[in-house]
């Protein structure tokens, strides 16, 4: 094709003006200190099977990522005879063994009953005949040390090496969720399993049944009907006990015993993974809200009998994210109703007992199939932090809040299903593959308001080497996977006990959010380039303290990863440039007036103590100067619940009594504002 001279003449000065307009062209990202949200209790993830043991694991979870959270399953595992033949259900023996449970061995492909598995409808039937045998059932009896001795506990060297970092990551949190309880506490929950696949459940089994060891499906019988099938008067028990008891005896017991396995405490457990969800593999359904309500209480009253369990936290319900309204209220109708996750915080909010059971909520950034992840939709997101005032569809009903109405944080307890590439699909929005879990994190931490975020596997391959969907990395892979380095803009440089600020980007492609550690004085701030084109960042920050301080920058783009850099926060500004679909972290100390700065003026030393506190304490500050002094408690999202000090204060240390007898177990805020000073501390009741 001929060209005129004018036309290419016309065409440089054009891309030349355009580039100009590219370079100078800038976002502004406008942090505001004081505007406090909710606090950062951490990142991590689950791991199972034995590499959590290995060197590698570890030092690329706890060293690298900086996780600070870990997660497990708290499914109980008992010894024999109760665990025998893989729970007397058919499985894999061997195909030289001649067994009437064993799939291998061609006289019975498909089990005793022709279905792969051991079905059963209630306790009282579980133990019925089953290719001539019974299998037995545990009775949990009033005392706990007895219980414990029933169950085996796991190798895990990842809890110890945790423990071991817990000064170097700013905390260790050790959290556990109950994929199913013991089998024979279930009852039939009229659904059966619907796919067909080998050596899977035949289409059709009846929900509960045993699979390979696997506790699958049916729902707990919350009746609290005595059977005789759980007398415990032979373990110095008074006879016949219900479901619902044997139930919280067995959580406890377990949970007792792990901790003293690993020598360490659960921050906080949850009683029910995915309480919703019926699968082959461990799981549970409580359909109805009053139902998990019963059960919680129950676990709650039998977690307070025990000093080692009585600080142990519960969270809860761990439900799914789900994709739609429907999937935030309710499922179904008549018979087949469905609970979700706003009617579980509606009837939770209308049983003081079971809110004060409940110390934290949590939630899986899932879709509703329970695999896909969904956690980059803000709708859900502030659907369940803030609700809805009016109906979103129909049949749902307007008014009902969402959990920042009910004075408990949330945490985001599992997620995943990213391809392991940086940008996929290669076309067009980028929102399922590594990339985009810098976008899930943001929209939880922002919209969602969350307090934590645990993605579900750390490591793991799939078939063909790649990192697994359900993973952030392999041991192959390890810090060059793309989803691994997404996660890691935040996990690494926005410690526990962080507090996110007030972060305003001036454009709809550029997600901005800014994280302020009032011990160390840290601003971390991370960046999200959502559009096509490089962007050019003008992050200021007023009240930042004048002076040059360096900050390290951290950027990361399609096949470049976790490029380090150095920037200066001048007088509280410096700018940054993001690359299209990048995400740069900034982290930077010193700029950032705090409670531990003798430069403020203010306050030098701010504390709490003891703490956590169960009730009665105390708040020790000193000034600099003399002035009016306010001390008040917040809830997490900043409103106030108690003042307990408004007056003039001379300058000196001073400690303050804190009543927070009648306040719930939970996270508040205790806001300090004095002169030249406005701080605020963490404050953690238990019960």
């Amino acid at each position: 094709m001929h060209l005129s001279a004018s036309f290419l003449l016309r065409s440089a000065l054009a891309a030349l003006v355009s580039g100009a307009l590219s370079l100078h062209a800038q976002t502004t990202v406008q942090v505001d200190l004081g505007d406090r949200r909710q606090p950062i209790d951490g990142f991590g993830a689950f791991q199972g099977g034995d590499a959590a043991s290995q060197a590698w694991w570890q030092q690329l979870y706890y060293d690298d990522l900086g996780a600070s959270i870990y997660r497990v399953d708290l499914t109980p595992s008992f010894k024999a005879p109760y665990s025998d033949l893989s729970y007397y259900s058919p499985w894999f023996m061997g195909s030289g063994v001649n067994s009437v449970f064993n799939l291998e061995d061609p006289d019975n492909p498909n089990g005793p009953e022709n279905n792969r598995v051991r079905t059963y409808t209630n306790p009282g039937d579980y133990s019925r005949t089953f290719g001539g045998q019974q299998a037995p059932i545990a009775v949990m009896g009033p005392d706990i040390e007895q219980n414990i001795g029933y169950f085996t506990f796991p190798s895990n060297g990842a809890i110890a090496a945790g423990i071991s970092r817990k000064a170097q990551l700013g905390d260790f949190k050790l959290i556990g969720s109950v994929w199913s309880p013991a089998p024979w506490v279930k009852v039939s929950s009229g659904n059966a399993w619907s796919q067909n696949w080998w050596p899977g459940p035949v289409s059709g089994s009846a929900w509960p049944f045993v699979w390979g060891g696997n506790f699958a499906g049916g729902r707990l019988d919350v009746s609290g009907t005595p059977l005789g099938v759980f007398n415990d008067a032979a373990l110095g028990g008074t006879g016949p006990t219900s479901a619902l008891t044997q139930f919280a005896r067995g959580i406890a017991a377990f949970t007792l015993g792990y901790q003293r396995h690993f020598g360490t405490v659960f921050y906080a457990v949850s009683i029910q993974n995915e309480l919703n969800f019926e699968q082959f593999y461990n799981s549970m359904t409580y359909p109805l809200a009053s139902q998990y309500l019963t059960a919680l209480k129950a676990v709650r009253a039998e977690f307070d009998k025990y000093p080692e369990l009585a600080g142990v936290r519960i969270m809860g319900p761990e439900d799914l994210l789900g994709g739609d309204a429907y999937g935030m209220w309710q499922y179904g109708g008549g018979s087949s109703t469905v609970h979700k996750n706003l009617q579980y915080l509606q009837q939770l909010g209308a049983d003081p007992a079971a809110l004060a059971a409940l110390d934290f909520f949590c939630i899986h950034g899932y879709g509703s199939d329970g695999v896909s992840a969904a956690g980059a939709n803000s709708q859900l997101w502030d659907w369940w932090a803030n609700g809805w005032s009016s109906s979103p569809a129909a049949g749902i009903p307007g008014n009902v809040a969402g959990f920042r109405n009910y004075g408990k944080k949330s945490w985001m307890t599992e997620t995943s299903g990213e391809n392991p590439v940086w940008r996929y699909p290669a076309f067009g929005y980028p929102n399922e593959g590594g990339w985009s879990i810098a976008v899930k994190i943001h929209q939880a931490l922002t919209t969602g308001y969350q307090s934590a975020w645990v993605h579900w596997t750390f490591a793991e391959a799939d078939g063909s080497g790649l990192v697994a969907t359900q993973a952030l990395t392999s041991q192959s892979a390890g810090a060059l996977s793309p989803k691994y380095v997404a996660a890691k803009h935040f996990f690494k440089y926005i410690r526990p006990d962080a507090v996110r600020v007030g972060a305003e980007s001036g454009s709809s492609s550029l997600l901005a959010s800014a994280y302020v550690h009032d011990a160390d004085g840290t601003l971390t701030l991370v960046l999200i380039n959502t559009g096509t084109q490089a962007q050019s960042a003008a992050v200021s920050v007023p009240a930042a303290l004048p002076g040059a301080y360096p900050f390290s920058a951290f950027t990361s783009s399609n096949g470049s990863y976790w490029n380090a850099s150095s920037l200066q926060l001048q007088n509280g500004a410096l700018t940054v440039q993001v690359p299209a679909y990048g995400v740069v972290t900034l982290t930077g100390s010193g700029a950032v007036a705090t409670a531990l700065d003798p430069g403020t003026g203010g306050a030098l030393r701010f504390e709490l103590l003891p703490h956590p506190a169960a009730g009665t304490g105390s708040a020790r500050f000193e000034l600099r100067q003399a002035g009016q002094v306010r001390l008040v408690i917040c809830d997490v999202q900043g409103r106030e619940l108690r003042r307990v000090l408004d007056a003039p204060l001379g300058a000196g240390l001073h400690t303050v009594p804190l009543d927070t007898g009648s306040l719930p177990a939970g996270t508040y805020l205790c806001r300090l504002t004095a002169p030249e000073a406005d701080l605020a501390r963490t404050l953690l009741i238990v019960r």
